[in-house]
């Protein structure tokens, strides 16, 4: 599923400027640059699908004009697009051994790969705003960046994030179970 999300980024990206134009078609090789992260790092097949789905979803999202036309749709883009990175964040984290504990047979509490998630999911929601910002300042004018919107976006990617990491701990306890039974 990933790589069918990777091919209609791929092909978006030819497709956005007949349609929309250059800076549209720049998000999508800005996208499928990311998308190509978990095929590279060989992110389990739920993980990879789900990460690059919802950053495809955020990019047509923002180039066919869903966030200006449905008010509500940008906070449930952060929330998933947020969460989804913040889990394959600490996964590719987690196999380059980078997050502590992670290495195989090492497995991290439940509550570290929380907070971990949720700090790596506000790290992406800040950089995201930056994005936002720097989006208005130099395409597009009509960006909504104000006050409001960037700390509703913060928080609903916060959430976003805790529930990913609740999520991958839940995940761990289910994989950890099964290993050890498998040792019996």
């Amino acid at each position: 599923m990933g790589d069918a999300v990777r091919i209609a980024a791929a092909l978006s990206t030819p497709v956005a400027p007949i349609w929309f134009g250059i800076p549209e078609s720049l998000t999508f090789v800005v996208v499928l640059g990311v998308l190509i992260l978990p095929r590279v790092a060989r992110l389990a097949g739920p993980f990879d699908a789900a990460f690059s789905s919802t950053i495809l979803l955020a990019a047509w999202s923002a180039v066919i004009g869903l966030y200006a036309a449905i008010g509500w749709w940008d906070l449930v883009v952060h929330f998933i697009t947020v969460g989804a990175s913040a889990a394959v964040l600490f996964l590719l984290l987690a196999r380059l051994d980078v997050t502590p504990g992670t290495s195989v047979g090492k497995a991290l509490p439940s509550r570290s790969i929380v907070v971990l998630t949720f700090a790596f999911g506000i790290s992406v929601a800040v950089l995201w705003e930056f994005a936002e910002w720097i989006g208005n300042a130099v395409f597009d004018a009509g960006l909504n960046v104000g006050y409001g919107d960037t700390l509703g976006d913060l928080a609903v990617g916060g959430l976003g994030a805790i529930v990913a990491g609740l999520a991958l701990a839940r995940w761990k306890d289910q994989t950890a179970e099964i290993q050890n039974s498998a040792r019996k």
